[in-house]
Parts: structure tokens; C-alpha cells; sequence
């Protein structure tokens, strides 16, 4: 229950899906977060078709005053980008003006040639407004508004760009917007939906200020441009939510699903003797690895866990015999008439009973051990046979192609030959042959002596855990499953092959 407490919490795969497909989709509505960018690229936009305009405006403006005062007409610049003007506007709380001031009375009459363009001017700006939707007003050289599409008659000179205007300079700015009906709460992400940009332009006869154009309009706004573009918008959508949806798909298919199978398999595998079985849909092909390394491991275990059962009931049987022996000796060791040479005869079962238990012990710890002292490794059967020779003086030792490496540690490959050499030795040989060769991709080591060999009804036998021929005498039937338990924890087998005389044995490492 500690543990549970103290587990780390960690995401589930499908949630983990869900915040990735979350992410893919909320990329395409994260461009709406350019709005702002976009409304200074369309508020400049204004700006340029405005001071555009203007440019146009106060050419007209000059030229018919011009006509109008009867001087020459005015000369033009020349084009260079000294007198050019660019858009400048940025929108921004900082940079967005209150809304323009109201105009105010005539400060006094217009001059005689601007009551004579008056009407041709306001002709000209209602002209244009019908297709820019632009605000004009034509000011005199003090302010007054003589002519446009707005305010004539009115005084505008306290408006700080109609101030800098006449003062000679070109001005833009951006004020809010007073709207006469509420905006859409939509309108409110959108500065460009809030604001109207104003340009003031002073506009020269002979160098000299005669007056000003004052131009203003609503830019556009993001929100016009997606109602115009809301079909493809539209489509847009459908597109990403369907792509939402084959990469949910994609996830679920060919990852958490094949994950959730493999969970449930390896829950059920042992339950009831059940043998673990991959699911028929695997994903992809590293989750197919996978599943074959969950059978491999569940095998390996499952046989594991199957020796472990025959290995106890022998180990009981085995044990058993010994303990009986020394159980009924010592029954009768307690028999204080029991005569001398009978005495004897019990202690000498002790002794033996009590070795044979030692004896099983020790072999069982080997064979229990026998993964832990496995290790792959390079050596050859030149540089181990000497130390052979030396632990085994009773036997021949030859040696064929002992110069051709093995893929097995040289200490690992010591634990193996000494219990065949053991094996040999308990069963009468005098002479061992050890061969390397090669056998396609494996190297095989084959072991043959020349003792009383195998009868062919233990042939199919002798691998098998505790069996042998020498109980009598003290064997325990565990040499030869040590080495088929070490060969095989480094990927190699042990086998019996046919042989003429005394018996062979063969390693196989692949």
C-alpha cells in the first residue's frame, strides 16, 4: 500500500495522444494570435492609400488655386526620396490618439479664390469618396474647412495634425473610433475594427502655404477579410479537424492500442498454466520487436518456472533417502547395548548419508548459479587444455584445432570441460578428445571419451535433472545439467551426439 502512495504519477498514453492532437489543432487558431500584426499591416495599409490621395488632392487643390488667383501654375518637384512619404503608423495602446476633437465655428471668412474652387473641390471629393469611402476636407491657410465631403464651414485648425499640417509638415495618426452603435464583441480582438486614421497634408503654391488636405477613413479589419474568405476558412477547418482525426487514428491503431494489448497479454500470461501470446495487432514494427521480446522473456521464465518445479520435486526425492538413513540411524545410535561393529555400520551411513546430502547441496548452489558464472567472452582450447591436464592427471587429453576461438569466457568454458571431464572420469575413460570446428555460423566443441558410454535406453535421459547410474556410488545426476544450464545462458545448447566408443557430447554455441 506504501508503495502505491509513493508511486510517481504519470500520464496515461491516451492523454498524452490527447495533449499532442490538442496541439495540432489549436496550431492553426495560434495564427490568430497575429492579429495584431496584421492589424498594423492594415491600418498602414490606409495610411499609404490615404497619403496616396492626399498627394493627389493637394496637386488639385494647387493647381486650381492657382487658376483661381491667376499666378503661375505650381512647378514640380523633382522626384527624389527627400520629399517622399511612407506609412508609419503602428497600432498600440500607446500609439492610438483619443478621438479627433469636434470642430469648431469659422474663425472668419474664406479668401476669394477659395470660394471659387470651393464647389469644383467638393465635386472632386464626392467623386472619390463614393470609391475609397475616405473623409475629405479642403482647409484654407488658417484651418477653415471651405470645401470636401464633411464639415464645411467648421474650423478644424486645433486638431494637432491639422496644426502640423499647416506648419509644413505631412502628419498621420490613428484615434479611436466613435461609433455610434455598439461593435460586435468579436470587434473588440481587433484594434484596426477600433480606430480611424487621419492625414493632414500641407499643400503649397509657389512655396507658399495656402492650406491643407485632411483625409480620414476606417482601415479594414481582420474580421472583414475572414467573412469574405469564410468558405475557404471553412474548408480549412474541415481539413484540419479531419487530419485531427487520422492522426488520433494513426495513435490509436498502430500505438496505444497495440500497447494496451500487450498490457492485458502480460497480465494474463501465467494465470491458470497460460502461455503468453502475442496480439494479432502489433502497430508497428518496434512494438512488434517488443511483443516478440515480452514471448522470448515470458518463455524463458515460464521454463524457468518449470524447472523450478521439477527441480524441487527432485531435490525432495532426492533429499529424502539420505534423510531417511540418517533419521533411522540415529534411532538406533540412541541404543546404549548396541554392539560395536553395528555402531560402526551406523556411523559410516551417517557419514554417507550426511556427504551425499553435502554432495546435493553443492551441486544444486552450481546449478542454481550456473546464469550468474555464465559469461560470453574469446578463448580456445590451446590456452585452456594445460590447466585440464593439470586438474585431471588420470586422463589423456588430445586437442583438434585448439587454435580456433570460441565465443565463450575462458573461465565459463573451465566450469563446462570440468564436469564432462568429471562425467568421463566417474565412467571408466582414460582417453578424452576435445574438437573445435565450425558448423556454418556456429563453432561447436565436442567432447568424446572413450568410457562404458550411454545405453541407448538412458540416451534420451541422461540431460535430465538428478538422473544417473552411479547413486550407488554416490552420484548426484547434476554434473551434465550445470553445463546444459551454463551453455545456454550464453546462447549455446548442449547435445548428445552418436559416437562408435564411450560417449560425446557437443556444444553448440550459435
Amino acid at each position: 500500500m506504501q508503495a502505491r502512495l509513493t508511486r510517481k504519477w504519470r500520464p496515461r498514453l491516451w492523454a498524452v495522444v490527447l495533449l499532442v492532437l490538442a496541439l495540432v489543432l489549436c496550431l492553426p487558431f495560434a495564427g490568430l494570435i497575429l492579429f495584431r500584426f496584421y492589424d498594423s499591416q492594415l491600418v498602414q495599409q490606409t495610411e499609404e492609400s490615404l497619403l496616396t490621395q492626399a498627394a493627389v488632392m493637394s496637386a488639385a487643390y494647387a493647381e486650381l488655386y492657382a487658376g483661381a488667383a491667376g499666378s503661375e501654375p505650381p512647378r514640380g518637384r523633382a522626384v527624389t526620396g527627400e520629399h517622399a512619404v511612407f506609412p508609419s503608423l503602428s497600432v498600440n495602446r500607446e500609439t492610438v490618439l483619443p478621438p479627433r476633437p469636434d470642430a469648431k465655428p469659422l474663425s472668419g471668412p474664406a479668401g476669394v479664390p477659395y470660394r471659387n474652387i470651393a464647389a469644383r473641390l467638393t465635386r472632386i471629393a464626392n467623386a472619390a469618396q463614393a470609391q475609397t469611402l475616405a473623409g475629405y476636407r479642403f482647409l484654407d491657410a488658417r484651418g477653415n474647412v471651405f470645401a470636401g465631403t464633411a464639415e464645411t464651414g467648421t474650423f478644424l485648425g486645433h486638431v494637432d495634425e491639422v496644426q502640423g499640417a499647416l506648419a509644413g509638415k505631412t502628419v498621420s495618426v490613428a484615434r479611436t473610433r466613435v461609433r455610434e452603435d455598439a461593435p460586435p464583441a468579436l470587434y473588440t480582438l481587433s484594434h484596426g475594427a477600433r480606430v480611424r486614421v487621419f492625414v493632414a497634408m500641407p499643400v503649397f503654391a509657389d512655396q507658399t502655404l495656402i492650406g491643407a488636405v485632411y483625409l480620414s477613413r476606417t482601415p479594414n479589419h481582420i474580421f472583414r477579410f475572414l467573412y469574405g474568405e469564410r468558405f475557404n476558412l471553412a474548408k480549412a477547418a474541415a481539413f484540419v479537424a479531419l487530419s485531427t482525426a487520422l492522426i488520433g487514428y494513426v495513435f490509436w491503431r498502430f500505438i496505444t492500442r497495440p500497447i494496451q494489448l500487450l498490457i492485458q497479454r502480460s497480465q494474463l500470461a501465467g494465470h491458470g498454466g497460460q502461455a503468453w501470446e502475442p496480439p494479432d495487432q502489433l502497430g508497428t514494427r518496434e512494438i512488434e520487436e517488443l511483443s516478440r521480446s515480452f514471448q522470448s522473456l515470458t518463455g524463458r521464465l515460464q521454463s524457468k518456472q518449470d524447472a523450478l518445479k521439477t527441480y524441487t520435486a527432485h531435490v525432495t526425492h532426492e533429499l529424502k533417502s539420505p534423510l531417511t538413513a540418517l533419521k533411522g540411524a540415529a534411532e538406533l545410535l540412541r541404543d546404549d547395548d548396541l554392539p560395536p561393529a553395528q555402531r560402526h555400520r551406523l556411523l559410516d551411513t551417517v557419514d554417507k548419508g550426511g556427504k551425499r546430502m553435502e554432495d546435493l547441496l553443492a551441486n544444486m548452489r552450481a546449478f542454481s548459479l550456473a546464469d550468474q558464472s555464465a559469461m560470453a567472452g574469446s578463448c580456445c582450447l590451446d590456452g585452456i587444455a594445460p590447466q585440464m591436464a593439470r586438474a585431471f592427471p588420470a586422463l589423456a587429453l588430445r586437442v583438434e584445432n585448439g587454435s580456433l576461438p570460441l565465443p565463450v569466457a575462458a573461465c565459463t568454458l573451465g566450469i563446462l570441460l570440468t564436469h564432462l571431464l568429471e562425467n568421463a572420469q566417474q565412467h571408466g575413460a582414460q582417453e578424452v578428445l576435445l574438437t573445435a570446428r565450425r558448423d556454418g555460423d556456429a563453432v561447436v566443441l565436442q567432447v568424446q571419451d572413450d568410457g562404458t558410454g550411454i545405453s541407448e535406453g538412458n540416451a534420451g535421459k541422461i540431460l535430465q535433472p538428478f538422473f544417473t547410474t552411479r547413486r550407488d556410488s554416490g552420484g548426484t545426476g547434476m554434473g551434465l545439467n550445470i553445463v546444459k544450464a551454463t551453455a545456454e545462458a550464453i546462447g549455446g545448447t548442449l547435445s548428445v551426439a552418436a559416437a562408435d566408443r564411450g560417449a560425446c557430447f557437443q556444444l553448440t554455441f550459435g
